[in-house]
């Protein structure tokens, strides 16, 4: 009898968690603004415990210059057991949590137990750290989505290390769909802290994309050494160059050869100050 009521509670409980429409595409298109379905400037701070025991706090996650990319998602949810191998390859592709780039799955299913997590991360070869009831993920839940339109899960949430949170920007999900949201994150990472932008000092880059070479004109008043570095949408320093500025116009040849295709981020430093930066793009 007790085990045919927790079976009638639980099909209950199901009902109260839905699944997103797939009515329309809200992926970005290249070139339009990105705003997701609601944009904050500034993400509310929580904290959980993943399955595997360990403790990960938003705001020092994201003070360590990384962006957090969270998966609203429950285990029993058809539409989350079909997009995670999609959620997965994007796991992959940006490092794995290596880089500059976390992925925290977060349920709200008071069935959710860590055994029940880590069952289904095994069965659709999930490999993120995820937190469910047990672990915060009740609260955290109700943190991000507070505010927000929630259309069901599963939602994806991006959050950029200035706290800026893109809810809902891309679905259903695609490979690529969510870059652009990590290049406008990774804009803000790279840079030594302590450093500060002065006035404009690249006037030019071309061509841009460059499929191997990249022409960079410069304009500074003042003489001195300084460094080009391109770092990838990880934040991640591929390439960095010394050069000589002297008072006035000047062109500069960077190499870019070695470089896979993709987006990348100029910056310019001289006395451990950024002088000035741009995005570039390599296209083989």
């Amino acid at each position: 009898m007790k085990h045919s009521l927790l079976v009638i509670t639980a099909l209950a409980y199901s009902f109260l968690l839905f699944s997103q429409s797939l009515e329309q595409n809200r992926c970005p298109y290249k070139g339009l603004p990105l705003t997701g379905y609601e944009v904050f400037k500034e993400a509310e701070d929580f904290t959980i415990t993943t399955t595997d025991g360990i403790s990960r706090n938003l705001y020092n996650t994201l003070d360590s210059g990384k962006t957090v990319f969270v998966d609203l998602f429950y285990t029993t949810c058809y539409y989350c057991q079909l997009y995670a191998p999609i959620i997965e390859e994007i796991y992959q592709n940006t490092g794995a949590g290596a880089e500059n780039i976390e992925f925290w799955g977060i349920s709200n299913n008071l069935f959710d137990t860590n055994w029940v997590i880590d069952q289904y991360k095994e069965t659709y070869d999930v490999s993120n750290p995820c937190a469910g009831p047990w672990g915060g993920g009740t609260t955290a839940f109700s943190i991000i989505v507070d505010g927000q339109n929630f259309y069901g899960f599963p939602t994806y949430v991006v959050i950029c290390p200035d706290r800026t949170m893109y809810f809902d920007p891309c679905y259903p999900p695609t490979v690529e769909g969510f870059d652009p949201y990590f290049e406008s994150c990774s804009e803000s990472i790279g840079v030594e802290e302590g450093m500060t932008k002065s006035e404009k000092c690249i006037i030019s880059v071309y061509p841009n994309p460059s499929s191997g070479e990249l022409n960079l004109g410069l304009y500074q008043p003042a003489c001195g050494q300084a460094t080009a570095e391109l770092y990838n949408i990880l934040g991640t320093k591929v390439y960095d160059q010394a050069i000589d500025i002297t008072p006035g116009i000047q062109s500069y040849e960077i190499n870019v050869y070695d470089l896979h295709s993709g987006t990348y981020f100029l910056r310019l430093i001289q006395d451990n100050k950024l002088i000035d930066s741009h995005k570039v793009m390599i296209s083989r």
